[in-house]
């Protein structure tokens, strides 16, 4: 069985798969600027390209974890999904109302079992603390 890894892994403000299976990714960002903590995001979307043996089920996990020492909330989701004939398939999870209290790092892990499949970082800011200035914008 060949193992799972991922080849598009990211954070978006919307994401879908159309019927011919092509994966849509707006708006990607690695960065969240919060007014007030606590604090986050109303609604992004996690996706992902997964690849591993063709036409086999998986259980994934989705795991959202303060890295760092920061005190945030930790959040999972547990995902069934299967490979195609390809060994591919898209992920897609909607995260609505997630909380984040405090600035920090959060990494999103998604595994297979104990097996880390691949994850993403996302940096939370305060933005009272910074001008626009100091960070700097992609593009």
């Amino acid at each position: 069985m060949k193992q799972l890894k991922t080849e598009i892994i990211a954070l978006c403000d919307y994401a879908s798969i159309s019927r011919e299976g092509k994966l849509s990714i707006n708006g990607i960002f690695d960065e969240l600027r919060v007014q007030n903590f606590p604090g986050g995001i109303a609604r992004a979307f996690f996706v992902a390209t997964v690849s591993g043996t063709p036409s086999t089920p998986y259980k994934l996990t989705l795991k959202i974890e303060p890295s760092g020492g920061f005190a945030g909330e930790q959040s999972s989701f547990n995902l069934d999904t299967s490979t195609g004939p390809n060994g591919k398939n898209n992920l897609i999870v909607k995260l609505a109302g997630l909380g984040f209290k405090e600035e920090g790092e959060y990494k999103f892990i998604l595994s297979d079992g104990k097996q880390e499949v691949g994850s993403t970082l996302l940096k939370v800011f305060d933005q009272k603390k910074y001008s626009l200035n100091d960070i700097r914008l992609p593009n």
